[in-house]
């Protein structure tokens, strides 16, 4: 493998001149670049960019972190791949499955700068040991967090839920049944009081949440629609927490002969692809603009800009899933 030393030897400069050329820093004369430039091309020289960004202190590459990249992380993590590209960044994926060790593992990255700021979508480690990590670099969550190290794109779950709830008792619909994701998120929670303040508000008896916590694989779903079908008294709405458990409800349902939404309106939420493709009605909270506004916050400080962030906020799609 060539080395600086052999571009200098072959461009008859030092090897100070060969640097200054690589990295673009300080002048050089024209005739001086051009033999310099040539000669990187005959000995077909690559630069050591790990070296490079040691040496500024930078490595222009990005951590983006989860437990695990179902199509709702996706959703985020492209847009902020692609802003970073745009700066200059490259971006790594940590999977850790869950797994507290491999999330600090790359936690330790930052702290070794091997990344220089990290994207965290779904945690499984106590914030009192991620937030130590902040001081080595910047970090953003898709949490909600109250704290002076990481910065937040969350967006409250109650606005988005309510109006969802809302639009479906405008439509006709009052025996809501709701299928929440995971136990202690705190989107479940402010989802869970949006539905209790609903009730409140319509003099209905709610549908106890426990047994329709944690609805996200395919068979999870499949009992829900089970339970729905074995009910003398059936829901006339079914709102689940993601597109994809919405998808597996409407055709289970259908496989069983009900008509959507005549014999029970379902609303999804994130407007992922699948809802379009099955016309399913769904809320959009921004996703998108989530990852975008992740990248800003970790651009603004590693970059010194003051890049606005993109408004966030909940937009009802109506499809023919609620369309009595």
């Amino acid at each position: 493998m060539p080395t600086i030393q052999d571009i200098a030897k072959l461009a008859g400069v030092s090897s100070a001149t060969v640097s200054r050329v690589i990295n673009s820093n300080g002048y050089v004369g024209e005739e001086t670049r051009t033999r310099v430039e040539q000669a990187i091309k005959e000995l077909n020289y690559t630069p050591n960019r790990n070296a490079q960004y040691l040496r500024r202190g930078t490595t222009k590459n990005l951590g983006i972190i989860s437990t695990q990249f179902n199509e709702t992380a996706v959703a985020r993590i492209n847009p902020f791949i692609e802003l970073a590209h745009d700066a200059g960044y490259t971006s790594t994926l940590f999977a850790t499955n869950g797994d507290k060790q491999r999330e600090l593992e790359a936690f330790d990255m930052l702290k070794s700068k091997q990344l220089d700021g990290i994207f965290l979508i779904y945690r499984v480690n106590e914030w009192e040991i991620l937030e130590e990590y902040a001081a080595y670099g910047p970090v953003v969550t898709l949490h909600s967090i109250d704290s002076k190290m990481i910065s937040s794109v969350f967006i409250d779950h109650y606005e988005g839920y309510k109006m969802t709830l809302d639009y479906l008792w405008s439509i006709g619909c009052s025996n809501i049944l709701n299928l929440y994701s995971s136990t202690n998120g705190l989107n479940t929670k402010r989802r869970i009081k949006a539905y209790e303040d609903f009730c409140h508000e319509h003099n209905l008896i709610p549908h106890a949440s426990e047994p329709f916590l944690n609805i996200i694989r395919t068979e999870q779903a499949e009992n829900v629609v089970k339970w729905f079908h074995e009910q003398e008294v059936k829901p006339d709405a079914i709102v689940a927490h993601s597109d994809t458990v919405a998808a597996i409800v409407v055709s289970k349902l259908k496989l069983l002969g009900y008509r959507i939404p005549e014999d029970v309106a379902i609303v999804g939420f994130d407007n992922l692809q699948i809802s379009d493709l099955m016309n399913i009605t769904t809320i959009d909270y921004a996703i998108v603009e989530q990852g975008k506004n992740a990248c800003r916050l970790l651009l603004n400080v590693l970059e010194k800009r003051h890049e606005p962030l993109f408004n966030l906020e909940f937009k009802l799609i109506e499809r023919e899933t609620t369309k009595k």
